[in-house]
């Protein structure tokens, strides 16, 4: 007999799957194929282990069906004499006869029966029975239930009870089946966030999907902030509560579920329950949201009304994981870019949370059956019974057990009692098993140097570990569509020699894994027990398909540098495909220069002709105007005006500058008070003299120009946002990285990171052919203005507060403070993002360059504390940085130089608001948001600002 291979026999359930959605086979010819199948049938063995094409090999099933499938039966009366006549039995001897046997011989007989049916129906492995023995078995039951109605009472009562009591297995058995089927394709649902192009549309659906998996919840509703969401419309609404409603809310006990009823009619009217047929309520904890789920009860589903036992088996934190999960992905999906990978990360969690749960489904759900048949209690303490009964323990945190009236003397009780042992048994082991799937998941799901896919044994795709963008796409051959659950290797992979080698491992179930060492990819079997499950395929990405061990240090350095760079562009253009208003708004300032689009400068070629050096002339006379008179400008103090004060909010981000705008000497009080709460002047042996002159022409420098932002305040400002960041930092894992010597740098370099600013912009200067674009070759010109002014200032004798630094010191202090400040060029801005997200997931995270990588993200970060203080401060902030960007595209109109479009009609509030949303949404929030997670969330109010400031800014766009 020709040998079956597993890619044989994946090939011959994709061919039956498709012939049954086409409708050329019922599932009833499907089931006997498999049957069939298992049994080794000579002829069905024979045919899968040919080779057809896809029409040959289902025409050749078609085939084998019509050969195989019985007959009708005619059955001819005879006419001839010679024939034998028809023999009749009559009813009254077969009755007869049945009473002469013995009664409890044919009870054992049909207790024998019975038991041999069962011990085929528990079995652990799959059964499947042939033609022959199904027919027979459908006769014999079709017997059963002629004698039942024709017996005596008492048999009849006999073989009832054998009836019933295999009814209650089979329920059970087929629960356990049913719950199984359904948290499998549960853990699949990840797969619709593995789409490059997830809109905030699709997001919404992907969320409904998992809902209605977990929960039976077709759609959700809170209240937030004084706002109410709705997924039915997805939008955010604001809202004024009514006494009334404020009164119902306040009567909802927290750590509970509650399904909504009359008693809440006013909450029912703001959620708008009558649409649906079951709600239930919860306030979340920690939180003045009050969350709503909906369910419409269209299609019966094998966990509906799961949210009505949470408040009975005590899973209520799980439920409220769930809710708090939902309303922040909502949240932030309003605000700024969502991460699918981050989604699915946190969609694992929760998922074998109620996964774990569901268990208790499981044990009510039985009960249920089991009711029907038997007495149950579950309220152990008061059971009493006069008849023989058993305990059930379901081996929970809970204690939980029942006690069930059964006979174990009986057979078929006894037989029910081991169906619910065996099927309760077998979905822990279900539950353990999503467990270690869902660990793995999540571990390829953070790996972004491995492409993952996972197929089940029928070829199907279970699992993916990334979105498949369009370059991986094409790199590796892949058509893949997250909308396809059921989708197949060989209509996923279109490189035919992957095909191949996944053919090639399938045959050799011995050979668990296949490399090829010039292809990039590995093929590996999944085996469980020994049986075969699946398999994977691994595609490797980035550096990790070079070895590092053949490469020197610099080498891996500029490798790794051209991979994220690479990174880089790739998410610029990701973000731009689905937000294509980005490109014409101020987040093009923020790319790195050489992705920059210069199609604006088609037609600028700035050149010293006559004409042009006239302009530049003329825009310098225009420029000089600006300047302040030193003998006007500099403020004088002196040690001892410095008095001891207290500045509130010094040592936090609830700090404000504005109060002191007109009153210098107070802001030169905060500029000591920041060094002396650091020590730095009592470690480095600063002279307050020459700190007083410092500070003087610090000032002096940073206001000359009258610039609306980039001004004293910002500098005080951002110096304080370094010590605050660094207050946070010392607090966790990372303080040891923040020694007084690089504190000193960065808070310093804080102060000190956009003096001499022109108010103007990089693009404007290179434009312009400025004489500082000329200076410093057009790279980084204000950044490294501003870091040669500040050294300058710190050589002068009268200026030096360092005079006590070393030459080493002094050099390694220099190093630091440029390094810093050239971190503030908002061009290296998504470079700096990509890198520092990169290291400090690393486990050699902690190097001299990892250092200034920190430092360069707080200093940058810093830069931006005016948009992460409330509205109404942000706002402020955002007003007086616009008035310079409307005041340079005048001058670039009025010299004829490129004009930015996203610099035109500032001063309209709608457009203005537009700008400050993108602006925030996708510059600003995520970049605290990192800070954030690496201070361990002591930066989220600064985030949570920024969230309230997008939709502040939002509301005012539409206005």
């Amino acid at each position: 007999m020709p040998k079956q291979n597993l890619s044989n026999y994946i090939k011959f359930f994709n061919q039956i799957n498709d012939l049954e959605q086409k409708g050329l086979i019922t599932s009833k010819q499907k089931h006997l194929l498999k049957v069939n199948l298992t049994t080794k049938e000579y002829q069905l063995n024979n045919l899968i282990c040919a080779i057809y094409d896809e029409q040959d090999y289902q025409s050749a099933i078609l085939q084998y069906l019509r050969t195989i499938e019985p007959q009708p039966k005619i059955r001819y009366q005879s006419s001839g004499e010679n024939d034998s006549p028809i023999r009749q039995r009559r009813r009254g001897n077969s009755l007869s006869r049945v009473s002469q046997f013995n009664e409890s011989k044919l009870i054992a007989q049909l207790d024998e029966l019975n038991d041999q049916l069962m011990n085929l129906w528990q079995s652990d492995s799959q059964f499947y029975l042939n033609q022959e023995i199904n027919e027979k078995l459908r006769k014999v039951g079709e017997f059963i239930t002629k004698t039942a109605t024709s017996t005596p009472s008492n048999s009849q009562k006999q073989v009832t009870n054998i009836t019933d009591s295999n009814q209650v297995i089979e329920n059970l058995s087929q629960l356990y089946k049913d719950m199984k089927q359904h948290f499998n394709d549960y853990l699949r649902c990840h797969l619709l966030l593995m789409d490059d192009k997830l809109s905030t549309e699709h997001l919404n659906n992907v969320l409904r999907a998992f809902m209605k998996n977990l929960v039976d919840a077709d759609e959700i509703s809170f209240i937030y902030n004084n706002e109410i969401y709705s997924s039915e419309n997805g939008q955010f609404n604001e809202i004024n509560l009514t006494d009334q409603q404020k009164l119902e809310i306040q009567s909802i006990l927290e750590g509970n579920v509650i399904e909504i009823s009359e008693t809440y009619p006013e909450i029912a009217s703001l959620f708008q329950t009558n649409k649906f047929k079951r709600n239930y309520l919860l306030k979340i904890q920690n939180s003045t949201c009050l969350f709503c789920f909906h369910s419409k009860v269209e299609h019966k589903i094998i966990i509906e009304s799961f949210l009505s036992l949470c408040n009975e088996y005590q899973f209520f934190e799980e439920v409220n994981q769930l809710a708090q999960f939902l309303l922040e992905t909502l949240k932030q999906a309003r605000v700024q870019c969502f991460n699918p990978l981050q989604l699915s990360h946190m969609i694992q969690d929760i998922g074998i949370a109620f996964i774990r749960c569901s268990k208790y489904f499981f044990i009510h759900k039985s009960i249920s059956i089991l009711s029907e048949r038997y007495k149950v209690c579950k309220d152990n303490t008061s059971f009493i019974s006069m008849h023989p009964f058993v305990e059930f323990d379901f081996r929970d945190s809970l204690n939980l057990s029942i006690h069930i009236c059964f006979d174990l003397n009986k057979k078929e009780d006894m037989n029910v009692y081991k169906q619910l042992n065996l099927s309760f048994n077998k979905y822990l082991k279900f539950i353990k098993q999503c467990y270690d799937r869902t660990t793995f998941y999540k571990f390829f799901v953070k790996s972004q140097d491995s492409l993952i896919f996972e197929f089940d044994k029928q070829g199907q795709i279970t699992f993916v570990s990334q979105p498949i963008t369009s370059k991986l796409a094409e790199e590796f051959n892949i058509n893949f569509n997250p909308q396809f659950y059921n989708a197949s290797y060989t209509s996923i992979f279109k490189n035919k020699s992957l095909i191949q080698h996944i053919e090639n491992q399938l045959q050799d179930q011995n050979k668990w894994k296949l490399t090829d060492s010039n292809a990039t990819y590995e093929v590996f079997m999944k085996m469980e027990e020994k049986y075969f499950k699946g398999f994977f395929v691994i595609f490797q990405q980035g550096w990790f398909r070079y070895n590092q061990k053949s490469l020197d240090a610099n080498q891996w350095q500029k490798l790794r540098k051209s991979f994220l760079q690479q990174e880089t562009r790739q998410y610029l253009d990701k973000l731009e495909q689905k937000h294509p208003q980005l490109k014409n708004s101020v987040v093009q300032m923020f790319k790195p220069k050489a992705t920059q689009k210069q199609s604006q400068f088609k037609n600028f070629s700035p050149s010293f002709s006559p004409r042009h050096l006239d302009q530049r002339n003329s825009l310098q006379e225009s420029e000089s105007i600006r300047l302040i008179p030193k003998t006007k400008g500099i403020n004088h103090f002196y040690p001892d005006m410095i008095t001891e004060t207290c500045i509130e909010n010094i040592d936090n981000f609830e700090f404000n500058i504005l109060p002191y705008s007109a009153d210098w000497l107070e802001k030169q009080k905060v500029v000591f008070s920041i060094l002396r709460r650091n020590n730095f002047i009592e470690d480095y042996k600063i002279s307050e003299d020459a700190l007083c002159s410092f500070l003087c022409a610090l000032e002096y420098k940073y206001n000359k120009r009258g610039n609306q932002f980039h001004n004293y305040d910002h500098g005080v400002t951002v110096m304080q946002c370094t010590h605050a960041i660094s207050l946070e930092i010392m607090k966790t894992q990372y303080a040891h990285l923040l020694s007084q010597f690089t504190k000193f740098a960065l808070i310093l370099s804080g102060l000190c990171h956009d003096v001499s600013h022109t108010g103007r912009t990089n693009i404007f200067e290179i434009n312009s052919l400025s004489n500082l674009a000329i200076r410093y070759h057009d790279r980084s010109v204000l950044e490294q203005h501003h870091a040669a002014t500040s050294i300058k200032l710190l050589c002068a004798p009268a200026t030096n507060i360092i005079p006590n630094f070393t030459s080493s010191e002094f050099r390694e202090f220099r190093k630091l403070f440029i390094s810093n400040i050239l971190y503030t060029d908002i061009t290296e801005h998504f470079n700096l993002m990509k890198n520092f997200e990169a290291r400090i997931k690393e486990l050699n995270f902690g190097t001299e360059d990892d250092i200034k990588l920190m430092t360069g993200m707080i200093i940058h970060t810093s830069d931006f504390t005016g948009g992460a203080k409330p509205f109404k401060l942000s706002r402020e902030w955002s007003t007086r940085v616009n008035m310079e960007f409307q005041e340079q595209y005048s001058l670039e109109g009025k010299f004829g130089y490129p004009q930015l479009p996203y610099m035109k009609d500032l001063d309209q509030l709608p457009i203005m608001a537009k700008s400050e949303v993108g602006f925030f949404k996708f510059i600003v929030r995520p970049l605290w948001s990192i800070m954030s997670k690496f201070a361990e969330d002591r930066l989220q109010q600064s985030v949570d600002n920024l969230e309230q400031t997008i939709v502040e800014w939002e509301k005012l766009m539409i206005n």
